[in-house]
This record gives structure tokens, sequence and C-alpha cells, in this order.
């Protein structure tokens, strides 16, 4: 049996090498889904091959990468993918779409060849732009790609009950993690023995983020609380917060892009973890960041606000007040009992509810209950 994978809008392997997820991509989905289904086609949007980032000839042979010959810009491809990679498509039995930005081909190969999908929804997509046109045209994009799928995949209650007002089926299978590679380490002393305390993001350095908030927080602790912020990822505002936080005498750190393989070692040199985000969908960061027992302090949102029970499992904090954040940073960095608590009660939480491998052999499942015979 062929399935198909569809990244999101614009995506392809090497995006998410790139951004440290190549590993999550690989070893959590194309293995259990190859071992489930036989052979995979992946549809990328980008110039690109899966030898170039694999040896591994158990999965070469088994999963087929379907890309363009040269870059083209992303509308386009969306919109001749299903055309261009006729065959393939038609030989697929079901279309697995990893985002609902990424739908567009799916509806095409829908209409054509009558291809079942299967598509996450992980955030309101046309939340993402401002009123005007574009919003406009991913609020229409959404409603459809919703109302088409044979089945959705919403990641929170709050996305299952939006999706659920347009899609005929809905299945609430929340973001997992490697519960197996994010574990808490073994370390003497505790998490907040050490000074500086070290206070880790991981993400994209964008405004959304709201990562001057963690700056300014950690510039008023600085007189009384020796910390340094470990910020993980790369982005637009790299140069602007390195900036912000010289200015304001704050020490930080910038690792730049790190594969999800290594990241359980940043977690283990951390003492906290920070989320400051406005708006966030169903933050795997924060589910990795719990995995390994780290305490973690949260801006409140809804996508946050799924994960976090206050003063149980992490602490929340208003994103718009820097004074927040800085108070619950300097709880659970000066209460070890606290940041023990938190973390022990974060990581039962994700061992739980949030295992990778148990949610992958659920989306499976839905697949091959929509699968064409």
């Amino acid at each position: 049996m062929t399935i198909g994978f569809l990244p999101a809008l614009g995506g392809g392997i090497r995006a998410l090498a790139e951004t440290g997820q190549l590993s999550r991509l690989v070893d959590g989905y194309m293995r259990p889904y190859a071992d489930a289904f036989g052979e995979i086609v992946y549809f990328s949007y980008l110039p690109e091959s899966l030898a170039e980032f694999s040896n591994d000839r158990t999965l070469l042979e088994r999963v087929s990468v379907l890309a363009p010959p040269r870059p083209v810009p992303r509308g386009r491809r969306a919109v001749t993918m299903a055309g261009a990679h006729a065959a393939a498509f038609g030989c697929c039995r079901a279309l697995r779409v990893f985002q609902i930005t990424g739908v567009i081909p799916a509806l095409l190969a829908r209409a054509r060849f009558g291809v079942p999908y299967v598509t996450t929804y992980g955030f309101w997509y046309a939340q993402l732009s401002r009123r005007g046109p574009k919003r406009l045209l991913k609020s229409v994009v959404e409603r459809l790609g919703l109302r088409h799928a044979a089945a959705v995949i919403a990641t929170t209650e709050a996305l299952r009950a939006r999706a659920a007002r347009v899609a005929r089926r809905v299945e609430l299978i929340p973001n997992g993690v490697d519960t197996c590679r994010f574990t808490p380490p073994v370390r003497e002393g505790g998490r907040a023995a050490r000074e500086p305390h070290q206070v880790l993001y991981v993400g994209r350095l964008s405004k959304e983020k709201n990562l001057s908030a963690l700056v300014r927080a950690a510039a008023s602790l600085r007189g009384r609380l020796p910390l340094r912020l470990v910020l993980v990822g790369d982005g637009p505002l790299r140069e602007s917060l390195a900036v912000e936080a010289r200015d304001a005498g704050v020490a930080i750190d910038f690792p730049g892009v790190v594969d999800q393989r290594a990241l359980p070692q940043l977690y283990a040199a951390a003492d906290a973890f920070v989320l400051a985000s406005f708006t966030e969908g169903h933050p795997k960061v924060l589910i990795e960041a719990m995995s390994t027992g780290l305490p973690c302090v949260a801006s409140d949102c809804d996508g946050n606000r799924s994960l976090v029970t206050p003063e149980r499992t992490g602490l929340l904090f208003d994103p718009n007040r820097p004074a927040d954040l800085a108070a619950c940073l300097e709880r659970v960095l000066t209460d070890h009992a606290l940041a023990e608590s938190l973390g022990r009660a974060a990581r039962e939480l994700v061992v739980a509810q949030y295992d990778l491998g148990r949610r992958v052999q659920q989306e499976i499942a839905v697949l091959k209950s929509v699968a064409r015979t």
C-alpha cells in the first residue's frame, strides 16, 4: 500500500533539516508509516532527494521523494503538484497532510483522482494574517481543507471544536514527543544548584514569540538573580535581540539551529524553559521541555494552556507583562522544591498523554480507516 506525505505549504526535507526537525520526520513518522503501509511518496516543494540527508538503504527503498527539478514559487508548486505527479498521486491509497497550509495539492488530488486525505489542524491558519485579502484567502483554503478531508487530526480541544463546525470527522490527537529521547537528566544537586541559572528557549526568533519580553524580564532580575538566556534557533530578530540584551546587561547565547538528536543535552543543561509567545498551536518544544522534567514557564495562550496546569505542571504568565514573567522565573529558579515538583508532574503528564510513538499509531489507524481499497 502506498501513502503520500504532503508537507506544509513550501515545505520539504531540507526545510526540516534547516530547523532541526529532520530526525522527527524520519524517526517519528517515516519509519513507522513505512512499517505500517509499505511505501511512502513524499511530495516536496523543494529540489531535493532523501539520499542527501540519509544513507539508510532500507528507508531509501521504502520512501520516494518527488520534487521539482529547480526552485519553484510555493503557490505555483501547490497548484501544479497533482498534475506534475499524476501517476504517483493516482497510486496513493490516502494522503497524509502534515499541516492545513499544505492542503491545496490534496484538494486537487481528491478532485482529480479520488484520493482521500487526512490533515493535521494544528493552528488557526487565517489568524496568522492581518485582515485583508491574504487572511480571506487563508480562510477559504482552511475551510475547504477541513470540509473535504476524510478525517481531520486536531491537536487541541479548542481546534477540535473549531474543525467540527466544518469537517465530517475530527480526531483529537495531540502532538507528541519521543519520551525516550527527551528524558530527565541524572544530575547531583538538582537542576537549580548552579549559577548563573540557564534559561532556555527553543524555536524561531521572530516577533510572535515575544522574546523581547524575556530579555526585559531577565534584565529586571539581573541585580538579584544571576542568569543566562540560551535562545536556540534562528530568525529575523536574532541581531536585535542580541543588541537589546547587550544594552540591558543580560548574558545571552545563540547556539543557532540544533538537530532534535542534540536538543536533550541543552534541556539537561538548563534550569528553566520559557515559551513567551503571543499565540501557539500545540507547541512541541514545550512538550519536549516538559518531557525532560524541566520546570516550564509559558505565556497564557490557548496552545500553552492546553498543556500547562498552573502550579502543577508549570507556570503561566500574561505575555503582555514582562514583570509577570520575571516573577515566575524567580519562583522556579529560587524555589527548588517547586521546580522539582513542576518538572516531575510535567514529565508524568507527557509520558501518559503525549508519547509520540502512541500518537503516530493513532494517526496510522485513522489513515487505514479512510484509505482506498
